[in-house]
């Protein structure tokens, strides 16, 4: 696992011309950080682990439910011992094909744009209490996956349903604690533009390094630096999509001292060259 982060870091998902894609399985855990370019939800159904995400800790629980903006960096770990009792739903949807079914549902109208904003934060609640509840609707919708393609309208219906029996995202659950990674993750949020030092981050932190190495992976699974090229190859790939700058700038504007340098981080990474993912993801502008 520990060269994950140079083979998917924009874990892309091919919705082709459906406008989502709806999937109950058991196991298939995601153990690296990663983004989507569309909306994702999981619901958890059973087992337990933990969800990384907008540099907080949160328990993966039986009844919570999930929802990651586009390109907001999460990252899924379950016990691999346990990943036998891990079940969740998670649907990814292109939010922009099924905002027009929402006109006349004004309220929903702005959560969906809310919960799919560019980059945003995620969304984390606990709704155990209604699991009957969703568990038939995904059941149903389960069935409609299984035989064809989910239009849009269907997706909305769900959507929308979905929607009505959820509290405000004002309700949110607080994070959990978890020890050294979220200052650090915060810390290179903050400082991901400049060359990283080690040394500069324990001492801010009043920590040694070795101890600040040592609980970061133990806590997320990975080592700093590749952490680290996830925050940058993200940055780099919102850039490449929203911003005319040069791939030269673009890679000094994300922490690369060095373009050469740059482009193979990127090309291990995301999988294709800055350019090449400018141009096939050209569409993804707005």
């Amino acid at each position: 696992m520990a060269d994950n982060w140079q083979t998917e870091r924009l874990e892309l998902i091919t919705l082709n011309d459906a406008v989502a894609s709806f999937s109950r399985l058991f196991a298939n855990t995601v153990r690296y950080h990663h983004w989507h370019q569309c909306l994702e939800v999981l619901y958890v159904e059973e087992g337990f682990g933990v969800v990384i995400v907008d540099n907080r800790q949160y328990t993966m629980r039986p009844g919570r439910l999930f929802f990651f903006p586009p390109l907001t960096i999460h990252k899924v770990m379950v016990d691999e011992q346990a990943q036998a009792s891990y079940r969740r739903t998670i649907i990814h949807v292109d939010h922009h094909a099924i905002l027009h079914y929402f006109r006349d549902f004004p309220h929903n109208h702005c959560r969906l744009q809310r919960l799919s904003q560019r980059g945003g934060a995620a969304v984390v609640m606990d709704v155990a209490a209604i699991h009957a509840h969703i568990d038939h609707l995904f059941s149903g919708y389960a069935r409609l996956a299984a035989s064809a393609k989910l239009n849009g309208e269907q997706v909305a219906c769900l959507l929308l349903t979905l929607l009505s029996m959820l509290p405000e995202e004002s309700e949110k659950l607080p994070e959990e604690g978890c020890g050294i990674a979220t200052p650090v993750m915060f810390w290179l949020e903050e400082n991901y533009q400049q060359k990283f030092s080690l040394e500069k981050l324990a001492q801010e932190l009043g920590k040694s390094r070795s101890y600040i190495s040592r609980r970061f992976h133990e806590e997320t699974g990975e080592p700093i630096n590749h952490y680290l090229n996830t925050i940058r190859l993200r940055k780099a790939c919102d850039y490449l999509l929203h911003s005319p700058h040069s791939i030269r700038d673009i890679a000094a504007l994300v922490g690369f001292s060095d373009v050469t340098w740059f482009i193979s981080a990127f090309r291990k990474g995301i999988g294709e060259t800055p350019l090449q993912y400018r141009k096939n993801h050209a569409s993804q502008r707005r």
